[in-house]
């Protein structure tokens, strides 16, 4: 837990965002957002960061912030794509915890190294059988009180959306073969010896900023749901056709 950053002003301001309380593109000094929600200017800058990395704000010269709104990409989670591709998505949720960003983390998520991260680890099932394990590292900021959540049967993705407003508008990816790990040749039943697709996915808001590092360990065998929902893995890693 971060007691320090001031959520409940965080969900005012959004709140204020979301029901079209500023006119589109306006521009605020810091000063003046903080004088209209009654609150210091160095809680409403920490929370103004905060926003601007959501991709709700964005900082301009001079100090001033503009109010940028929702942004909502034409995109399906995931979990929504394998829903509609025939299949039943569900997730055993293995871990949440808030931990100081170590400097791989901090690096790839633009972050100062001991920040607060989410680190959010899963199974990904299909079907009941197990396809992936997934560790997602999120800067506190994006979703203060995602270890209150229940994931195991909604879209993490459709969580940030629909609830913290973290919408994201870019991927980029990097795919690997790696040798399999303890945990999954134990939940992913994999013998030891072999091998598991590695995606490591970077997702970004409307702004530019990082908000989610996620690193997917994939069974290669599940050839048939990895073709569904990973087709730049499948194509990448997998077998041609």
């Amino acid at each position: 837990m971060n007691p320090d950053f001031p959520r409940d002003l965080q969900r005012q301001l959004e709140q204020a965002i979301v029901n079209n309380a500023f006119a589109a593109r306006q521009i605020f000094t810091c000063g003046e957002l903080a004088s209209r929600f009654d609150v210091s200017a160095n809680e409403m800058l920490t929370v103004l960061k905060a926003e601007q990395r959501k991709g709700l704000v964005i900082e301009q010269d001079g100090g001033l912030f503009k109010i940028m709104g929702v942004t909502v990409p034409p995109r399906d989670s995931v979990f929504s794509h394998t829903k509609k591709s025939g299949f039943k998505p569900t997730s055993v949720v293995r871990e949440v915890s808030i931990e100081p960003a170590a400097p791989l983390v901090a690096e790839t998520l633009r972050l100062t190294t001991g920040a607060p991260v989410y680190r959010f680890v899963r199974t990904r099932r299909v079907d009941g059988e197990p396809l992936a394990n997934q560790t997602n590292y999120i800067p506190f900021e994006i979703c203060p009180g995602l270890e209150q959540d229940d994931v195991s049967r909604y879209s993490f993705q459709k969580l940030l959306e629909e609830k913290y407003l973290a919408y994201t508008a870019e991927f980029r990816e990097q795919f690997s073969v790696e040798p399999t790990d303890e945990q999954d040749q134990e939940i992913l039943n994999l013998p030891p010896g072999s091998t598991v697709w590695l995606v490591r996915r970077l997702a970004f808001s409307a702004t530019g900023w990082p908000v989610v590092w996620s690193n997917i360990r994939i069974r290669p065998d599940r050839w048939q749901y990895v073709s569904q929902l990973w087709p730049a893995a499948a194509a990448a890693l997998g077998p041609q056709d």
